[in-house]
Order: C-alpha cells, then structure tokens, then sequence
C-alpha cells in the first residue's frame, strides 16, 4: 500500500526565500534522485505569524520509505546538509506524519 508522509516545518523569520530556492535547486532533486515522490508543497502562515512550509511525499510502501530515507539521510546529508537544513527552520517545530487513505 502507497504511504503518503506529510511534513511540516516551521520556517525561521526572514528565511521563507531562501528555503523555497535551496529546496528548489538541491533538496527537492536530491530526494527525486534518490526515488522519492513529491506530491506537492505549500507555504501556510500560522496563527502565530510564522511561515510553515509544508509538503508531501509518497513511497511505495513502507519498506521503501525506510530504505530510501537510509540512502538519502546519510553521512554525506549529515555533514553537508543538515546544519544548513537547521538555519532555516526550527529544529524543535519539525513534524512529520503518515497518512492513511480512506475510503469514503
């Protein structure tokens, strides 16, 4: 069964453009080479102010989404990425779900 993972992120003041154009031209083609799916992504302002960027990402099944996180948050995403990833939004405002489909 498709998993569909929602993830939201708080977006740090003053960052919202330079977040949609690094996502642009080196996360988002990261993730697609590496075989994820993006659905789609949106910017949402918040009740208190801030920007959230929100997105959403559908794998195979659940094994796939495992294995393709392994490959994609590796070493290489540890040390070159992530420290960048924490300039721009808030570390302790990252959430990340999984949708079920239903059948209505």
């Amino acid at each position: 069964m498709k998993v569909i993972e929602l993830r939201e992120y708080k977006l740090k003041p003053g960052k919202t453009e330079q977040w949609l154009c690094w996502m642009e031209e080196e996360i988002l083609p990261l993730q697609r080479s590496k075989g994820m799916k993006i659905i789609s992504t949106y910017i949402h302002k918040g009740d208190d102010g801030a920007d959230y960027f929100i997105w959403l990402r559908e794998f195979d099944d659940e094994a796939s989404r495992q294995a393709i996180s392994a490959e994609t948050y590796d070493e290489a995403w540890i040390r070159d990425f992530r420290p960048k990833v924490f300039q721009h939004i808030e570390q302790d405002a990252v959430r990340v779900r999984l949708l079920n489909p239903v059948q209505l």
